[in-house]
């Protein structure tokens, strides 16, 4: 069993992509994403997806976490129907089910509270990824499909269900389940806290959804500079790890050498006041007012690689609008297109750490 119990404490081709303007103005525009204007000044670690129109093809993308809260305005005609794929006694609902809403604010699994980042941290998650812009919160491609998946909420999650989730979002079958009609072609993972190295069933289930061409993305995890646990550490997994604006890789972050990309997951205030300075990810979220209710709002509070990682997972999409073919493998061949150099750290002399852009090159 995952340990959830320390993620919320930690977390919780190609060339003839066509520029194109939005109605959003720049100033509208998250830092992590870049500019529309080619002479403003944009965040050193900005993927610089700004100006890039989604291609023809709808690319469904999982987001496998702790739910999806459907009313939220940002994620307004993004969502398909998911599942909930916990399994009883730790589902407290009784069982799985269609609802793939998270647990209530005061849901407890025995004596432990949930708290509000749980609740909202699949929400957020998939904002990240196809935002459509109200409340200023715009994903990285908002013409891809949420397949929203809980996975784990007041209660922990346990290795079958990962393993379920996983398939189901890929079109396979699970018993006892319907049959996914919208098999996914990029898997969100914005959890971490398996196994040192990867399991053999994992593995053979990554190994599986590859095959398939679909994408497996898993943050790498907020250990302060341990090595790669599950899901990350899988082979074929694009594990993400976390930059700040500034294209420093943050303290939180996991490190290890096999790291394959970075991506910006904020952090603390930066010096200065450039307007990226507050590095923190945009995203769709909720407060609860003075009576006790939610209410859906906008806010610049994503920290944590559970946020870099749909940063990726919506590039990836994008990529896909444009060539629905693209495989994993012809991906990491060519990842080198879609990555810069991230500031090296000593605190890992074996790692090259590269970061997640849309280079003028590649956009152009």
């Amino acid at each position: 069993m995952f340990s959830f119990a320390y993620f919320a404490r930690q977390c919780v081709t190609f060339i003839g992509l066509a520029l194109v303007s939005f109605a959003l103005s720049a100033q509208d525009l998250p830092w992590h994403l870049g500019s529309l204007n080619p002479a403003a000044a944009v965040a050193p670690s900005a993927i610089n997806t700004a100006g890039v129109k989604p291609g023809p093809h709808e690319v469904v993308v999982a987001v496998i976490d702790s739910g999806v809260l459907a009313s939220h305005p940002s994620l307004d005609g993004r969502l398909l129907p998911g599942y909930d794929m916990l399994s009883p006694p730790l589902n407290l609902r009784g069982g799985r089910s269609a609802d793939f809403s998270p647990d209530a604010r005061d849901a407890k699994c025995g004596e432990r509270v949930t708290s509000g980042a749980f609740r909202t941290h699949g929400t957020e998650v998939a904002s990240l990824i196809a935002g459509n812009g109200q409340d200023g919160v715009r994903g990285v491609n908002p013409s891809a499909k949420i397949l929203p998946i809980r996975l784990f909420g007041s209660c922990p999650m346990t290795r079958a269900d990962l393993l379920d989730a996983m398939a189901w979002a890929g079109g396979f079958p699970v018993a006892g389940i319907p049959v996914n009609p919208y098999p996914a072609r990029v898997i969100n993972l914005s959890f971490s806290g398996g196994k040192r190295v990867c399991g053999p069933d994992l593995q053979q289930l990554v190994d599986r959804l590859t095959q398939k061409n679909i994408f497996v993305v898993a943050a790498v995890g907020n250990t302060f500079g341990k090595k790669l646990a599950e899901p990350a550490n899988c082979e074929g997994v694009i594990s993400v790890g976390a930059v700040d604006a500034e294209n420093n890789i943050e303290n939180y972050s996991a490190l290890d050498a096999r790291t394959v990309i970075y991506a910006p997951g904020g952090g603390k205030d930066l010096s200065g006041n450039a307007p990226w300075h507050g590095n923190k990810l945009k995203v769709a979220s909720f407060d609860v007012d003075f009576k006790g209710d939610e209410m859906p709002l906008g806010a610049a509070r994503g920290v944590g690689t559970s946020y870099a990682a749909p940063l990726v997972s919506g590039f990836l999409s994008l990529l896909l609008s444009q060539r629905i073919d693209m495989s994993p493998g012809e991906f990491f061949k060519q990842l080198p297109k879609f990555s810069r150099s991230v500031n090296p750290t000593d605190k890992c002399p074996d790692c090259t750490p590269k970061g997640l852009a849309m280079l003028p090159a590649v956009s152009r």
